[in-house]
């Protein structure tokens, strides 16, 4: 399907693409946001496909210290605003925690300036609540989920907080469109 929707890309969705896809359109189960033990959800194939129809996703190539800004207008009336990104990151050193090797960071400033951040677990507390008071260092895939946001422009911003392996492309999928979408996810 999404070969006959984009044509003009001849490379199939990075792996990155597709983990953000379903992990953007799953139905959450559980404590709000993700958790150890359904994750982000259970997957919802035809959610996926229809939103990857639309369009509403980019890639983006970050080098350390780099940041990436898109626009992203949220009409009245709209029940959230949920954004998703995810990288295939570089291979880390086995046994070593952390083991994530590029960290990419993502916020969203609102119209009105409050500023959002994705979802966190604890790994010491796995039974506690997933949280959105900081950045996410210790994952590949990243999620903010504004539930009833103000009509608007919000700023979404990539920062590549540590990229020490090179540039690292990030699949970016959201629920309203974004100003210059529609990239190109490649394998």
């Amino acid at each position: 399907d999404f070969r006959a929707q984009f044509p003009e890309i001849v490379d199939d969705p990075r792996n990155s693409f597709l983990k953000a896809l379903l992990a953007q359109t799953a139905v959450d189960l559980g404590t709000p946001g993700p958790d150890y033990q359904f994750g982000y959800g259970s997957i919802r194939a035809k959610d996926a496909i229809d939103l990857m129809r639309t369009g509403q996703f980019l890639e983006a190539s970050l080098s350390q210290g780099g940041i990436e800004t898109r626009i992203i207008t949220v009409p009245a009336g709209a029940s959230e605003l949920v954004v998703t990104i995810a990288w295939d990151d570089a291979p880390g050193t086995p046994n070593v925690v952390p083991s994530l090797v590029n960290d990419i960071d993502m916020e969203i400033t609102g119209p009105t300036g409050t500023t959002y951040r994705p979802w966190s677990l604890d790994p010491a507390s796995p039974s506690s609540p997933a949280v959105t008071s900081a950045a996410n260092r210790r994952d590949n895939i990243e999620q903010i989920r504004i539930a009833n946001p103000a009509a608007g422009a919000y700023e979404l911003d990539l920062i590549a907080f540590n990229v020490p392996a090179g540039a690292q492309a990030v699949s970016v999928v959201s629920s309203h469109p974004i100003a210059g979408g529609s990239g190109t996810p490649r394998v």
